[in-house]
């Protein structure tokens, strides 16, 4: 099992189906349904933000799983100092790759 960083927009896009459409069946309000095309342009420009990681996670060669994560920096102000935070947008595994302990693979 590996973890690596990936700028593979095409594996993101095959690996967001799922969380996507878990997103878009339970919140159809504010999600449209997936649409593979458009998320490949999508994940083509955010792979390329400096802000984002994205890992992939791979077993025996195959993808499994993704997080996309964004470092996300705050300026000085009269209240704090400079600083730098995360923030976890996606986390997703494989239809039957689940429960596996891949997740907190991702996570560490």
């Amino acid at each position: 099992m590996i973890v690596s960083q990936t700028w593979d927009h095409e594996v993101i896009a095959k690996l967001n189906q799922k969380v996507h459409n878990l997103h878009a069946k339970l919140y159809p309000r504010y999600f449209k349904e997936n649409n593979y095309c458009s998320m490949k342009e999508t994940f083509e420009r955010l792979v390329k933000n400096n802000s984002f990681v994205f890992l992939v996670l791979k077993d025996h060669e195959e993808p499994i799983g993704y997080a996309w994560i964004e470092i996300k920096n705050y300026p000085e102000s009269a209240f704090k100092n400079k600083y730098k935070s995360v923030y976890v947008h996606q986390l997703s595994i494989a239809e039957g790759q689940t429960q596996k302990g891949y997740g907190k693979k991702l996570k560490s």
